[in-house]
């Protein structure tokens, strides 16, 4: 196994721990602009769908007058096309992406500019950006607002019971025992019967442990303080990570502090089969239970449960993580909801560096935090003077809150989860006396290892691309595509649409991620709940007329034609783009009538012929390659692009 050089911990706990003492800001170096000033500098913006503020292009550009932001979105699988656009030097100037953290730090460190030396990285809690630190010591990326986990409780509940908020580890535990004690009887849906009801007990606390991302939050809040907190704490986690430590010797306190949150009643066997829904309607709907693990969506699930029985609303509370009797042992939980980062291309430009460090510190505030996602959901970011809103909710997290003590996700085998899905998955063993704590924390060392050698599965390849093509070939190929499936005459695909291609082909082998890639998710699935009609494949009449005002309606998309030679000039202006349109070497007139293949959302205006209901793009795109003989040559020859 490579190892780091001995500087690499020196290093990077000194970046952690002064990155966010640094008072002087290249921000404010001059620019180096060569460029006409009257000409706006262009930035490219790469979003997660549903990651970003639809208005954030509009805003930046207000505030930012120098600017011109263009936006693409990111769907299906980014993590496949964000590798694949670094592979291929493609990369745009900025990410605004969930899973930033997730990357190898090799990759971000050679792709993404360093931010440590830069002013606004302060303005952020040193511990919501540890995640952010590369192994290296770099800064490569930035929290945008996050999921803050806490314990919820039922407001209203306590206050009827004349039930106290805990405020240490103890009050917490005897909480639990007095609800016990109290023998609260309540009633749900009989499972077998959803006419009949049937008189249960009211539990305290009921979290889901089912799956790994939870435990992760009870495990780390609770041990954090003696064995990921501080200087020591980190070089050892560092270490670990880097397979150079082992659990044995360091976690074995742990270890026992889990076993007794199962003496002390906080955890139960049952809960590892609590379902999301069930624990959410008990505590929301039903409630027969007092509390919960959850974020702020609280609010809305609260809202949701109770809107049809508005008399059965409660309100409801958010408390940390009570770990300890001392005083600063409570914590709150986070997950990042989207990073930011600038890609080295981008710094090579003197004047785009400096205005993205701008957007950066903006983003870097409250305001522009709050303003990066969509519908809300910025009350919660990890700024050191943000304040979380008035509402209620949060009365009994704001000094967790305004004292930093939110703890981020530590990955115990580098970017895997490995580790913690094991110990996870083998808790209740241990708990049981099935493993020892030794064998424990052996057998967490040995998948940390295994993580950490493990090469990448090779996807099975359904063909090959030759080249690299554009967005704009590939949604040509994929027209081809259907034409293949329905034998119609053209095929019709818009490109950046919700109903269209979404990416395109890269040079190599096409795998399934490839092939998702270049459609949404629900496309690639062959339905979609909300209108299923929207995204099937059907085949529709239509004349030359309907197909010019088609490519009217869409004038600010291109609309890949298949079965067409088309000639695109992108200089000229909207709606005279397609210069020409020709059907088997003539001109299309107004009166040429055409059987077309599409999705039901790129021509729904038109009488559907057939619908391919079964027919997912998935199959469909894989039996294409075959007809191909599993090689995608180049561009296709129907398509002229005018340079």
């Amino acid at each position: 196994m490579k190892k780091r050089s001995k500087n690499h911990l020196t290093r990077a706990v000194a970046a952690l721990l002064t990155s966010f003492m640094i008072t002087a800001s290249l921000s404010g170096c001059s620019s180096g602009n060569k460029n006409n000033p009257n000409d706006k500098i262009q930035i490219k913006v790469q979003y997660q769908c549903g990651r970003m503020n639809m208005d954030l292009e509009a805003i930046l550009e207000a505030r930012f007058p120098n600017v011109d932001i263009i936006t693409d979105e990111l769907v299906g699988v980014p993590d496949y096309i964000i590798a694949k656009e670094m592979e291929h030097n493609i990369e745009p100037d900025i990410y605004l992406y969930e899973g930033l953290y997730q990357m190898d730090d090799k990759v971000v460190a050679d792709k993404f500019y360093d931010l440590s030396q830069e002013e606004f990285t302060g303005n952020f809690y040193l511990s919501a950006v540890s995640e952010c630190v590369n192994e290296d010591g770099g800064l490569y990326f930035l929290p945008g607002p996050v999921y803050v986990y806490g314990i919820v409780y039922d407001k209203t509940a306590f206050n009827e019971l004349g039930l106290d908020v805990p405020h240490s580890y103890t009050e917490f535990v005897n909480l639990l025992n007095k609800v016990r004690a109290m023998n609260l009887k309540g009633t749900e849906p009989d499972e077998n019967d959803a006419n009949a009801k049937v008189t249960v007990d009211v539990e305290p606390f009921v979290p889901t442990v089912k799956w790994a991302d939870m435990w992760t939050f009870i495990f780390d809040s609770y041990i954090y303080d003696d064995y990921l907190k501080g200087v020591d704490n980190a070089l050892w986690l560092d270490k670990y990570q880097q397979g150079d430590e082992s659990m044995t010797g360091h976690m074995e306190g742990a270890a026992q502090k889990l076993i007794k949150l199962f003496d002390d009643g906080i955890l139960s066997p049952a809960l590892w089969e609590m379902r999301a829904p069930v624990r959410t309607a008990k505590l929301y709907r039903y409630h027969t239970s007092l509390m919960t693990i959850e974020c702020q969506s609280a609010i809305g699930y609260n809202e949701r449960e109770n809107a049809e029985t508005p008399d059965n609303f409660h309100e409801i509370g958010m408390m940390p993580f009570y770990t300890s009797d001392e005083e600063g042992s409570d914590y709150l939980f986070s997950m990042p909801r989207c990073c930011f980062g600038m890609t080295k291309k981008a710094a090579q430009d003197e004047a785009k560096k400096k205005a993205i460090l701008d957007i950066f510190n903006f983003l870097s505030t409250t305001e522009g935090q709050d303003l990066m996602i969509e519908g809300g959901g910025g009350e919660i970011n990890l700024l050191k003077n943000s304040n979380l809103t008035d509402n209620p909710f949060y009365d009994e997290v704001r000094d967790t809150f305004s004292q930093g003590r939110i703890i981020s996700r530590f990955n115990y085998a580098g970017k895997s989860g490995a580790v913690e899905a094991y110990m996870h998955k083998s808790t209740l063993d241990l708990v049981d006396g099935k493993i020892t704590v030794a064998d424990w924390l052996k057998e967490a060392d040995r998948i940390r290892d295994e993580a950490l050698e493990s090469k990448p599965v090779v996807e099975e390849s359904y063909g090959n691309s030759k080249q690299m093509l554009s967005v704009e070939e590939t949604s040509v190929v994929v027209g081809e595509a259907y034409l293949h499936a329905t034998g119609a005459d053209i095929g019709i695909v818009p490109c950046r649409a919700s109903f269209g291609m979404k990416n395109r082909l890269f040079e190599g082998p096409i795998t399934s991620k490839a092939i998702n890639a270049l459609i949404t998710t629900r496309m690639s699935a062959g339905v979609v709940a909300e209108d299923p009609n929207h995204i099937k494949i059907v085949t529709v009449k239509i004349t030359g007329k309907q197909l010019r005002e088609l490519l009217e309606e869409n004038k600010d998309t291109f609309v890949g034609l298949a079965g067409l030679d088309v000639v695109y000039d992108p200089s000229k202006p909207e709606g005279e783009r397609y210069v020409s349109i020709k059907f088997n070497g003539k001109e299309i007139a107004p009166e040429d009538e055409f059987t077309a293949a599409s999705v039901k959302g790129a021509v729904k205006s038109l009488p559907v012929v057939k619908s391919y209901d079964e027919l997912s793009f998935r199959d469909m795109f894989i039996s294409y390659l075959d007809s191909k003989g599993k090689e995608i040559s180049g561009a296709p020859t129907g398509l002229t692009i005018v340079k």
